[in-house]
């Protein structure tokens, strides 16, 4: 069945019009909403992603707005078809009066929203977060209570017991070795986690490794300008993260389970020390966190293609933490109300640690002392002189609807040869990136 799926969509991938995006896949579910009623006339509708524990927490804070206001909130889900469900309403017209932009508030979503940069709470968005969210004429669309980092995230236990010093990996050779000294010392570890079952695991890894090969601003042979511009060629270029990819499935270091496990079976393994590495953004930690209470989780950055380039961390919005309003809606008073309701700290920094997982952006922020807060900083001192950092690699170079092209590519590799699959999943990848400019 797999290999069916993914020669139909090597013969028609001129027809992939679907718009996939950090841990949000494409399959068709039914909508179902949650009303959070209010004492007033006002009901907002809030298209939202988000499940499972974070979406309580953040009902919570919901309930909080709807209590001092009287402004109902309708939370729209679209259970794993967030992005093709706000494709159709964009294209009707028909769009809620708040969502979540996640990661894509003025590439995609900028010409339905409203600008917002009048509002009290913009001084407080730091500025490293700014030049990712602002257009060409200086505005900018949402709310940022978060910025996504993705790196490597870590069992800290695992790889001590395993003798692994994580600052002393700067290189994918150095990493290579730590995955091997995992594998030879730890029984039943598996060194690198994969998930290859729409949960964005799998997207993910080569999210963090293009980069390294080809667009850092320390990339000697730079193909950023070639990317945007669409002469990049990955069939003849881009096959290095493959072969990286591929010699690391045939040297084991991957989960048995790869091509089956989804995102909660990969949280729990790397939380209860089933597992070492895995390439994610910080935003996987806090459900890891529910699952496995006693976690002790670490955050990295990716490593170097070389050893003259240094290390990298993606930043970019957070994928549930950032809100932007419909240009058009009847209430754009109340929801400006809404955005000043969760820009407040008390609000924000709930939603950063319990919901969105990702590092606080708003310089009121009351926290100093969250796990992922700590991890990141802690990660940033280890690694200080030796770091990059840029947009999320798809949100920067690739046109519109290329992640859910990076889960297929991937698929590919875990199904069968991984050798032989590294110069098709490269031309899965080149097709759909000159199909969709």
């Amino acid at each position: 069945m797999k290999a069916k799926k993914i020669l139909a969509m090597l013969l028609a991938s001129s027809m992939v019009m679907a718009l996939g995006v950090t841990a949000l896949a494409d399959e068709e579910e039914t909508d179902t909403s949650i009303n959070i009623e209010g004492s007033g006339d006002v009901t907002l509708e809030l298209e939202y992603g988000i499940t499972g524990e974070q979406l309580n927490v953040f009902k919570k804070v919901v309930q909080g707005f709807t209590d001092e206001t009287g402004i109902g909130i309708t939370i729209t889900q679209p259970g794993n078809s967030y992005e093709n469900a706000m494709k159709t309403r964009m294209a009707s017209g028909d769009l809620p009066d708040l969502w979540v932009t996640h990661g894509w508030s003025v590439m995609r979503y900028s010409e339905y929203m409203e600008p917002l940069e009048d509002q009290d709470w913009y001084s407080q968005i730091d500025e490293s977060l700014l030049p990712s969210i602002t257009d060409d004429d200086g505005h900018i669309y949402v709310l940022p209570i978060t910025e996504a980092v993705c790196g490597l995230i870590y069992n800290k236990d695992v790889v001590e017991a395993a003798g692994v010093d994580v600052t002393a990996i700067r290189t994918w050779d150095d990493f290579t070795e730590a995955l091997e000294k995992i594998k030879t010392s730890s029984d039943g570890v598996s060194p690198l986690e994969m998930s290859c079952n729409n949960s964005g695991v799998n997207n993910y890894m080569l999210e963090c490794m293009f980069p390294t090969y080809y667009t850092n601003s320390d990339v000697k042979d730079n193909k950023g300008e070639e990317l945007t511009d669409g002469s990049f060629d990955f069939t003849e270029e881009g096959l290095d993260a493959f072969q990286q990819i591929a010699s690391w499935i045939n040297a084991g270091y991957f989960n048995e389970d790869a091509l089956t496990a989804d995102l909660t079976t990969t949280q729990k393994a790397l939380g209860n020390g089933e597992a070492a590495f895995m390439m994610y953004s910080t935003e996987c930690i806090p459900a890891m966190l529910t699952y496995c209470p006693d976690a002790n989780i670490g955050v990295m950055p990716i490593p170097a293609a070389s050893e003259d380039q240094a290390s990298y961390y993606g930043v970019g919005e957070g994928n549930a933490s950032c809100f932007g309003i419909w240009k058009d809606t009847e209430h754009m008073d109340e929801c400006k109300q809404f955005l000043e309701y969760l820009s407040r700290p008390e609000n924000a920094d709930l939603i950063a640690t319990d919901v969105d997982g990702g590092i606080p952006c708003l310089k009121n922020s009351g926290i100093t002392d969250a796990y992922i807060y700590n991890a990141f900083k802690e990660s940033q001192k280890q690694f200080d002189g030796d770091l990059v950092y840029d947009n999320f690699f798809d949100r920067k170079y690739f046109p519109s609807g290329m992640w859910s092209i990076m889960d297929d590519a991937m698929d590919l590799m875990f199904d069968g040869d991984a050798d032989e699959n590294v110069a098709a999943a490269a031309d899965m990848i080149q097709t759909n990136y000159q199909d969709l400019l």
